[in-house]
């Protein structure tokens, strides 16, 4: 009886439909903006995201302070502090303060977590007055539209 019992186990689980996986991307990243305001340590975020499981669009912003107005920098953006007008969309932006760095960008949707390395020629500081050395503009001058297709735990 127990064999009878699991051919007709292992019949069933052959022909059973295989279960479909949620398609987790890419997310589609577009008017994309970052900046630190002129003689200020305050960075401005600001960008759309259309990704799988959200009906539209979702836009999102942040206005957060780079540590002080030298800063040659963009501002961190932690879990929480740049806004989204979705719920299931959160995101975090991190800059070495290292001179010449790249950024890390991800963006969150439906808790799956997307990466995009930005590179550190896509942010530019440019020194306004030589004797002021906290007279300098930051801002990302990369694709305003790009892709997330990386995805981690």
């Amino acid at each position: 009886m127990k064999s009878f019992s699991s051919v007709l186990l292992l019949a069933g689980l052959a022909t059973a439909s295989p279960v479909a996986r949620q398609t987790t991307g890419p997310y589609d990243i577009t008017n994309f903006s970052a900046s630190k305001v002129h003689l200020s340590g305050y960075c401005n975020f600001a960008f759309d995201v259309s990704a799988p499981g959200l009906s539209v669009p979702s836009h999102c912003t942040a206005y957060l302070d780079s540590g002080f107005s030298g800063a040659t920098w963009l501002a961190n953006v932690y879990e929480g502090a740049g806004k989204c007008d979705n719920a299931a969309v959160s995101w975090t932006f991190f800059q070495p303060t290292t001179a010449g760095s790249g950024a890390t960008f991800n963006v969150t949707v439906n808790g799956v977590k997307g990466r995009y390395a930005v590179p550190a020629e896509d942010i530019t500081v440019s020194l306004n007055s030589e004797p002021n050395p906290f007279d300098n503009d930051v801002a990302y001058t990369g694709p305003k539209a790009f892709e997330i297709t990386e995805f981690v735990e």
